[in-house]
């Protein structure tokens, strides 16, 4: 799936729409899931972070029937930014940005019954890559709950602050970048 995303959006801009969102959850979970791979939830969904402390904080997916039109918003405003990303001046904070606000997105809307993340991270790498960025990775605990904490309030709201993801973001780019020997 992801050797597919970069193939696809290595080369030019990342369009992104609700399709695209619902194709990459059908093509990760069709198969083994028939039901459930590529169809929108139709229940109240809730998800939760870690916290530093070990506990998880419960966070709702929107309502079941605003998920298409919440999603769109998310594909939209990442269509603008990755249009305005196009000139040489613009700097890597504002292409993780962008990624980071689809990504976060994605995830606060939570449009399938299970599934949101690995869907999210395909779309986080596929804007990466197409806006001529390396694909990261948080691997172990620690990773998941420096990832949950810098996201947890771009998760909480729509309007809620994505640079600290953001700039966690970039410092895994720079480690994927120079990988150690």
């Amino acid at each position: 799936m992801l050797i597919d995303a970069r193939t696809a959006f290595w080369r030019r801009p990342l369009l992104i729409d609700v399709e695209r969102i619902r194709w990459w959850h059908g093509a990760i979970f069709g198969r083994s899931f028939p039901h459930d791979g590529g169809h929108f939830r139709k229940d109240r969904a809730f998800f939760g972070v870690m916290a530093r402390d070990g506990r998880v904080r419960q966070i709702e997916g929107s309502p079941p029937e605003a998920v298409r039109h919440d999603l769109a918003e998310v594909c939209q405003a990442f269509d603008a930014a990755a249009e305005q990303l196009g000139t040489p001046t613009v700097g890597a904070i504002d292409r993780a940005l962008a990624a980071s606000a689809l990504y976060a997105g994605i995830l606060r809307v939570h449009p399938f019954a299970d599934g949101n993340h690995r869907t999210a991270f395909v779309a986080l790498s596929a804007s990466l890559w197409s806006l001529g960025m390396p694909a990261v990775e948080f691997v172990d605990d620690e990773d998941m709950i420096d990832h949950d904490d810098a996201l947890v309030s771009a998760l909480l709201s729509r309007d809620g602050e994505i640079e600290p993801f953001a700039r966690l973001l970039l410092g895994r780019i720079e480690r994927a970048s120079n990988p150690k020997p």
